[in-house]
């Protein structure tokens, strides 16, 4: 059976507590969901806001489908939803944005009885952002909800963590994943590339499923990580210096996080279609070093490490497809 609820994938135990809370009538003014970019969190945000301002629900806790708002608040036009992202120019959400809708929060809704703001990348927000929000969720006005989108929770203020609800969305087991893109027209061989691809986020999956340029590059990078898995140290070094720039490594290194995690879960088959299989990864052991550096790797760059001595370390630590120790050769 699909996992899929509010048009979530997995995670259906968050969509059960907010149904619970509108149908008790014990909403919070604000919450906060996390998790890995494209687990959810925008989706379930959205989802629930159409909840809040579906203007004939059925029974609390639905949305009836077919009133301006259930039509306008999935395209992000109803005019008492205010969405707020990262604009293309700025490296998070700004100021003016954060006192912009400070001022629209404190009108009067327009079209329902209630206003829903969804922040989208609030862990990447200025400061004077983050305090004018803080200021709305000090004193929120009346039949108003905050809806906050982050990756971590330690990257957003402890000032607004501690005045949301904290929903932290989990990564998706690959079968849930794989089953939702069969729903989607996905035969099972793609289903189960896709799904495997994903690191858990059904949102990139769904991508990868409408977008082949993005799925090709992912595939890219599984194969990468086999051939950086045979090279000795003087190519890896090489390839060190090669991708240094390159503001695609964490997505890189996350997709090697989830083949190797994969490695250690289940036995491999024989690849078929371009999908990556473990052949190349003889035994667990080396799964599990391979696994480990990367972790380390991933973590030093999300933390803003020098991204070339990052990689020299990773290649370094990565043990040799086949061999025993945790060193190349």
């Amino acid at each position: 059976m699909i996992a899929v609820s509010w048009g979530l994938v997995g995670n259906a135990w968050a969509v059960d507590l907010l149904r619970r809370q509108l149908e008790r009538g014990t909403t919070h003014h604000a919450y906060l969901f996390t998790g890995p970019e494209g687990v959810g969190r925008a989706r379930l945000a959205l989802a629930f806001a159409q909840t809040i301002l579906c203007e004939a629900p059925p029974r609390p806790g639905e949305w009836c489908g077919a009133c301006r708002a259930c039509r306008q608040v999935p395209e992000r036009r109803y005019p008492d939803l205010h969405w707020v992202e990262r604009p293309q120019d700025k490296q998070g959400i700004t100021i003016e944005q954060g006192r912009e809708l400070q001022r629209q929060l404190a009108l009067t809704p327009m079209a329902g009885g209630r206003r829903v703001a969804i922040l989208v990348g609030m862990d990447e927000a200025s400061e004077g952002a983050a305090n004018a929000l803080l200021k709305t969720l000090e004193e929120p006005p009346p039949r108003v909800y905050l809806l906050v989108c982050a990756g971590d929770v330690e990257e957003v203020p402890p000032t607004i963590v501690s005045r949301c609800e904290v929903l932290a969305l989990r990564p998706v087991p690959v079968q849930v994943i794989a089953e939702a893109l069969e729903a989607h027209g996905a035969d099972k061989a793609k289903a189960e590339e896709l799904a495997g691809l994903a690191d858990g986020r059904p949102e990139l999956a769904l991508r990868m499923l409408a977008e082949p340029a993005l799925h090709d590059r992912r595939r890219a990078y599984a194969g990468e990580l086999q051939e950086v898995l045979r090279l000795g140290l003087a190519g890896r070094f090489a390839v060190a210096e090669q991708w240094r720039e390159d503001d695609q490594l964490e997505q890189r290194l996350g997709v090697w996080v989830n083949l190797l995690g994969e490695a250690m879960r289940r036995d491999f088959r024989e690849s078929s279609g371009g999908r990556t299989d473990g052949s190349w990864l003889p035994d667990p052991k080396t799964a599990r070093s391979a696994l480990d550096a990367t972790l380390r790797s991933l973590e030093a760059l999300r933390r803003n490490a020098n991204a070339r001595l990052a990689l020299e370390v990773l290649m370094l630590d990565l043990p040799r497809s086949g061999a025993g120790s945790s060193r190349p050769a």
